[in-house]
C-alpha cells in the first residue's frame, strides 16, 4: 500500500497564512484529510501527479477546520461519494458535506474500505472545553498496523493502544500529526519511548507533531524515523 502526503502545514507562519493541517492519499484512491483550504489542496496535488477527481471515498479524521477546509470544492465535483465521519463528529460540518452531496457514513464501529484498510471507530473526548471525537485509518501489514492520523488529539498513545485492541493486532507504524506542538522535550520524549516501547517499529510524524517532538522521535527511532515532505511516498 502506498501513503502519499499531498500536503501538511504546521509552522507559526503558516498557521497565521491558514496553510495549515494536512491531507493524504492513500493507494491513489482514498483522500484522508482536506488541509484547510482547497486552493492549496488543488495546487499541491497537482504537483504531486494526483487526481482529485480520481479519489473514490475520504475520511475525515475529525471535524476541524485545518482538516475539513478543503473538503467542499470536491464535494461538489464528486457528487455522491462516501465521506467517513466520526458518528459524534460536529452535526453542523455533516450537515454542510451532506448538503454539497456527500454520502456521509458517521455508524459507530470499525468501517471496511478494502481488504486490508479500515476506518477505526471513533474516540470521544474533551478538547478546549469542548466535546469532540476523532478516527484514524488502519492499514493491515504483515508487519502489523500502520495508523494514519491526523491530530491525535485523544493521545497517540491512547490510539495505538486502542487500535491494537480494536484489530487484535499490534501497531507496527504511525504516519500523521501526533498533536505534541505544545508539549515539553521532556514529555514528548516519554512519548516516543512509550511507543517503542509498545512496539512501534517506524514513526512518519507531520502537522501539529511540533518541532522538540520532531527531534524527539528522531532521537528515539533513528533510522526508523520517516521524514515525509509534501508529494512524498510511503508503501508499507
Amino acid at each position: 500500500m502506498e501513503i502519499k502526503l499531498i500536503l501538511a502545514g504546521s509552522r507559526p507562519w503558516e498557521l497565521w497564512a491558514k496553510y495549515w493541517g494536512l491531507s493524504y492519499l492513500i493507494d491513489g484512491r482514498i483522500l484522508f484529510d482536506s488541509f484547510a483550504n482547497y486552493r492549496a489542496l488543488a495546487w499541491k496535488a497537482k504537483r504531486a501527479n494526483v487526481d482529485l477527481d480520481g479519489i473514490e471515498s475520504i475520511v475525515i479524521s475529525h471535524h476541524h477546520w485545518d482538516h475539513v477546509g478543503g473538503l467542499w470544492p470536491v464535494l461538489e465535483r464528486k457528487k455522491g461519494i462516501p465521506v467517513y465521519f466520526p458518528p459524534h463528529a460536529n452535526e453542523e460540518v455533516k450537515a454542510k458535506a451532506r448538503a454539497a452531496g456527500a454520502n456521509v457514513l458517521d455508524a459507530p464501529g470499525i468501517k471496511t474500505l478494502s481488504p486490508n484498510v479500515f476506518v477505526t471507530d471513533e474516540i470521544v473526548m474533551t478538547y478546549a472545553d469542548q466535546p469532540m471525537a476523532e478516527h484514524s485509518l488502519a492499514l493491515k501489514t504483515d508487519k502489523g498496523l500502520v495508523l494514519v492520523v491526523g491530530c491525535s488529539h485523544p493521545g497517540i498513545s491512547t490510539m495505538v493502544e486502542k487500535a491494537g485492541h480494536m484489530f487484535k493486532m499490534p501497531v507496527y507504524g504511525i504516519i500523521g500529526g501526533l498533536h505534541l506542538m505544545e508539549s515539553s522535550r521532556d514529555d514528548a520524549l516519554r512519548c516516543a519511548q512509550e511507543l517503542k516501547a509498545k512496539g512501534v517499529g517506524f514513526v512518519a510524524p507531520t502537522h501539529c507533531t511540533g518541532g522538540d517532538a520532531l527531534r524527539a522521535f528522531k532521537k528515539v527511532f533513528g533510522d526508523r524515523y520517516v521524514a515525509l515532505k509534501d508529494g512524498q511516498s510511503l508503501s508499507v
